[in-house]
């Protein structure tokens, strides 16, 4: 039974009993019973806005992270701009640059991002004991979000190596060849 119909539950009772002992409807102090509902539906209330909060930082995080990878990439296609002109004077298709590009994009995230996860999951082991003395049961990470940061690491890596690679692969090898 979820909070809702605890509270429609409780209303009935509270209006049946006060009919049965003929209490005015409007008497608050006449039948009291103590209704644990109000108290899991606040607590619900809570749990869902500090869901959405932690939504609301993780995609900031998440944000700042493709931001960061590509501006990394950014300059590393700045640095190889020569070795890239040398790949299209000999013959290289703009797509094995894109790919080229986004692959080391990817694998920059990937790295970092597992790096993080476990460094998240490690403090979480260490952590565990304090947690559960404040009555935090069974403190974890889930495979099914693992599986998601995952998803979400190799895609944030692709957009993040997108436009660096699409402007690696504009590159004209004349240009590339004469950059100091």
């Amino acid at each position: 039974m979820d909070s809702d119909a605890a509270l429609v539950f409780w209303n009935t009772i509270k209006k049946k009993l006060k009919n049965r002992f003929s209490v005015a409807a409007s008497d608050q102090r006449a039948i009291r019973i103590d209704n644990k509902a109000q108290g899991t539906k606040a607590v619900e209330m809570i749990k869902f806005a500090i869901g959405i909060l932690v939504l609301v930082i993780g995609f900031g995080t998440l944000i700042a992270g493709i931001v960061g990878v590509s501006n990394i990439m950014i300059f590393i296609v700045k640095e190889r701009t020569k070795e890239i002109g040398i790949r299209k004077a000999l013959g290289a298709q703009p797509k094995s640059i894109v790919s080229i590009i986004l692959i080391e994009s990817i694998l920059i995230t990937i790295i970092a991002g597992f790096f993080g996860l476990f460094l998240g999951m490690g403090i979480l082991d260490l952590a565990t004991p304090v947690l559960e003395e404040n009555f935090i049961k069974e403190p974890g990470v889930s495979t099914a979000l693992v599986v998601g940061a995952t998803i979400t690491l190799i895609t944030a890596g692709a957009i993040a190596g997108y436009l660096p690679a699409k402007k690696a692969s504009r590159i004209k090898p004349i240009v590339a060849l004469r950059d100091d």
